[in-house]
């Protein structure tokens, strides 16, 4: 009966622990993901630049055009420097978040700002060295 009772309490401290840390991982990804998204919204590039992957780029869809624009990262941080692209607080509606073994993640949100286009967004985080960076932002214009 101990034994029983004690294999049944280690599971359940395993699960617990397990619990903790995919909470933990969430909280990290939606706090790289909220620093890059804000970054934006105040135009600070170089405070941008630090959430970025080398090789992150954008991927932009014009439902009116029915085509894509790709921005490497240089591009893109030089859209937020000079505030072609950026420049006002967005909201953050999450819809979802799938994690792809322990170091990649996808992450699909609204972004909403009053008097401002709705887009939808897609995200692929990979986590190196122990931090999140956002590799790929594609948007699509909702309305």
């Amino acid at each position: 009966m101990k034994t029983k009772i004690l294999s049944l309490l280690t599971v359940m401290l395993l699960i617990a622990c397990k619990s903790n840390a995919q909470n933990n991982t969430m909280k990290d990804v939606k706090s790289t993901l909220e620093s890059y998204i804000h970054a934006g919204d105040i135009n600070d590039a170089e405070k941008l630049k630090h959430y970025l992957h080398d090789d992150f780029r954008v991927v932009l869809y014009d439902t009116k055009k029915d085509a894509t624009s790709i921005l490497d990262k240089s591009t893109y941080a030089s859209f937020i420097k000079t505030k072609k692209f950026g420049g006002y607080k967005r909201n953050i509606n999450y819809e979802a978040i799938e994690f792809i073994e322990e170091h990649m993640a996808t992450i699909k949100v609204t972004l909403t700002s009053p008097s401002k286009p709705t887009l939808k967004n897609f995200y692929s985080l990979v986590k190196l060295k122990n931090e999140w960076l956002v590799i790929q932002d594609y948007v699509t214009l909702v309305k």
